[in-house]
């Protein structure tokens, strides 16, 4: 940090208005590059970490997003519908076998490669049987993405606002 020389009767002024303000600033993009960098070790570490991977064509993974409040502070999640369902799971009495969960299973069937036409619908039923009998996301249990990086957290805001803090008080 650089040095400062002040004069005594400037110190109040200093201490009370450049220096608190630095420090707010400087916890506010703190808070935010802590959810910037929370984002990035979801997608990155945590997520590729899972077994099996949640990824089909990759939207939960590019779903997770972060943001400023209008209070200084920051935001991480992921909005996507079926977000949620990855996150916490889907328990074996909560699966209802229906059309539409035959029909989407074929299709993923498909891309997969796993068989076309009828072979992809009967294969989707297989899939779909399991699923109410074991549940769905890890055995219904889900994967706690979120829950996850809410334990590492804590030491990332640490580390960001300490440094962007520090780089703020630099500026005063």
């Amino acid at each position: 940090m650089p040095v400062i020389h002040l004069k005594l009767e400037d110190a109040g002024d200093f201490f009370g208005r450049r220096v608190s303000k630095a420090i707010r600033d400087g916890a506010s993009r703190g808070l935010l590059s802590a959810a910037i960098r929370a984002v990035s070790d979801i997608k990155v570490h945590i997520i590729p970490q899972l077994v099996p991977e949640p990824t089909d064509r990759g939207h939960y993974k590019a779903g997770w997003d972060f943001g400023e409040d209008d209070e200084g502070g920051a935001w991480y999640g992921n909005n996507l519908p079926h977000a949620a369902f990855i996150e916490y799971g889907v328990r074996a009495g909560n699966v209802k076998v229906s059309r539409a969960m035959i029909d989407s299973l074929a299709e993923w069937v498909q891309r997969k490669g796993l068989g076309q036409g009828l072979i992809a619908r009967k294969i989707a039923w297989a899939i779909a049987t399991q699923m109410k009998m074991r549940g769905i996301f890890n055995g219904g249990k889900g994967f706690g993405v979120m829950a996850e990086m809410n334990k590492r957290l804590p030491k990332i805001i640490e580390d960001e606002v300490a440094r962007e803090t520090e780089r703020a008080l630099g500026k005063a």
